[in-house]
């Protein structure tokens, strides 16, 4: 992980702690998923959401 681009890690970041935000039922502020301790739980969380879709995207279009 530590080769990767910057823009790449910092949108996984936000996507999963956006992820678990929602899971909480949006209790709280936002700000409290972005914390240091947190961050390796999102960006993996990320990774797999962004995985995940375009996996699904990939399906629609080859399905076509």
């Amino acid at each position: 992980m530590a080769k990767e681009p910057f823009a790449a890690k910092l949108t996984s970041i936000w996507i999963g702690g956006f992820f678990f935000w929602i899971m909480k039922g949006f209790n709280g502020n936002i700000k409290e998923q972005f914390s240091k301790e947190l961050e390796s739980r999102n960006v993996w969380a990320g990774y797999f959401i962004t995985l995940i879709f375009a996996t699904v995207i990939g399906y629609v279009m080859l399905k076509e």
